[in-house]
């Protein structure tokens, strides 16, 4: 029986099934599930579109192969091309010896047909073992991303691994795929899903790293994954659980987590402190709202980042921290306005400090995490691939539900190998979400064992959840 006779056969394209084989209710399920709509707060349901990652021939459905054989069964042929071998002179090198947990994972990973995610906190080797399997599998591989920076630090990675390698790169114009030239290929997603790309552009690779992979949840970058289907995938990700419920999206297409453990190990050397401000001045106190009344919460962290006194509570902690030089200091805001007063004000010390934002050459990048004391960084850089040892202090400058990936960055180094504690400076405002957002904070410290310690802090606000007892009658 020729492939094209056959009801289920995995291709370049996906998991494809005829339409013929397929009842009428089999068809309506396919295009439900297949049919993606984020979770969004009530007030904006419906104005967020649904979208398929599926598409269909005249007589075939394409879909995630993954769930393709979760629904349909295993295949009758797979004709995804393996790629070309790598040369035999790529090897990995032998003086980074993967950890007994790293080999466990890798074992893993290959046991279960080297297709899946790897989930694991930062710090704990994802590139070094995604590397470790490029080369285990033996065959010419992709890495796509979705930032310059991490195009770079793959590069600086792959040089530091891999003895050999040839690698280019897909950005823009450029299209380094030529297998004379080049075993590995880094991508840029979003030059991935603009260009149109010929039937079979990608069968000369057998492997593909998709790192942070939480980003092919959304529905233009999940255009990757429809282009990008190479006979082994593996999706990288510290944080994979997406608020939006759009996880199974890139599940659909690469597998479940082989390993999955996001919650760093204990560290009860760690110390949180959470410095309580308040202030009765209303540019800091009143609520901004919109017409119906409610919060507008970017306004509202305006309002905190642009807030001197509150600024000036933060300077203190930080210059603080800066005259013990063992200190390495990273300041995160979500707003540039807030880095810039910082700069201003540290120019008139002797501390060295420097940017670390998007928009900047790399050599200022590297310089400045080589050279600094004090680095003012966006949480949008510091989220992902974002790599520095020597940093050892967190401030948290604006206010964020979620820190698990940021406050990360000050956990690199082994413990053995430290001279100062970890610690994290998190400010809690006193308006009542912000005080919401700290408690949630509060207990993903709490599952890392990290001691919390109170500054400034006058009285308990009523939680969210306290509340809620309370109007069960302290039903649990």
């Amino acid at each position: 029986m020729s492939v094209q006779q056959m009801d289920r056969v995995i291709t370049s394209k996906g998991y494809a099934i005829t339409k013929s084989s397929l009842s009428h209710l089999e068809t309506n399920r396919l295009r439900s599930d297949l049919t993606m709509t984020p979770k969004v707060l009530e007030k904006f349901q419906g104005t967020i579109p649904s979208f398929p990652i599926y598409y269909e021939s005249a007589t075939r459905y394409y879909v995630p192969r993954h769930w393709g054989k979760k629904r349909f069964g295993e295949p009758e042929a797979d004709i995804v091309s393996e790629g070309l071998p790598l040369p035999s002179e790529i090897t990995f090198r032998t003086t980074f010896p993967p950890h007994d947990f790293q080999k466990e994972i890798m074992k893993t990973f290959l046991e279960r047909g080297a297709n899946g995610l790897i989930c694991v906190p930062c710090g704990y080797g994802k590139t070094f073992m995604a590397l470790n399997l490029a080369v285990q599998l033996k065959r010419r591989f992709l890495i796509v991303v979705d930032k310059e920076f991490l195009m770079n630090q793959w590069k600086s990675e792959i040089e530091n691994f891999i003895m050999g390698a040839r690698v280019g790169i897909i950005q823009g114009t450029k299209v380094q795929i030529d297998a004379e030239h080049y075993d590995i290929t880094i991508c840029m997603i979003q030059t991935i899903c603009r260009r149109e790309l010929p039937n079979g552009f990608f069968d000369q690779y057998g492997f593909t790293i998709f790192d942070e992979c939480h980003h092919l949840g959304a529905s233009y970058f999940c255009n990757a994954l429809r282009k990008v289907q190479t006979r082994w995938m593996l999706g990288l990700s510290a944080t994979p659980d997406r608020e939006d419920g759009l996880t199974r999206v890139f599940e659909a297409f690469l597998g479940e987590p082989v390993y999955k453990n996001t919650l760093r190990a204990p560290d009860k050397e760690a110390v949180v402190k959470a410095v309580w401000f308040d202030s009765k001045d209303p540019t800091y106190e009143e609520l901004p709202t919109n017409a119906r009344g409610e919060t507008v919460t970017a306004k509202l962290m305006n309002q905190i980042a642009d807030f001197e006194p509150r600024n000036q509570r933060i300077l203190a902690l930080l210059t603080e921290y800066a005259t013990d030089p063992n200190r390495f200091i990273l300041l995160l805001s979500d707003r540039i306005s807030q880095l810039e007063w910082f700069e201003t004000e540290l120019n008139k010390t002797a501390f060295l400090h420097g940017y670390y934002i998007g928009g900047m050459k790399q050599s200022v990048l590297d310089h400045n995490a080589d050279k600094c004391q004090i680095l003012l960084a966006t949480y949008q850089m510091a989220s992902e691939g974002f790599s520095i040892k020597k940093l050892n202090t967190v401030i948290l400058a604006t206010p964020r539900k979620n820190v698990e990936q940021s406050t990360g960055r000050i956990f690199r180094q082994r413990i053995d190998e430290r001279k100062v504690a970890p610690h994290i400076i998190d400010i809690v405002d006193s308006h009542s979400m912000l005080v919401n957002r700290w408690y949630v904070r509060q207990r993903f410290y709490k599952k890392c064992e990290y001691t919390v310690t109170h500054i400034d802090k006058q009285k308990k606000p009523v939680e969210v959840e306290d509340t809620f007892q309370i109007q069960l009658g302290g039903l649990k």
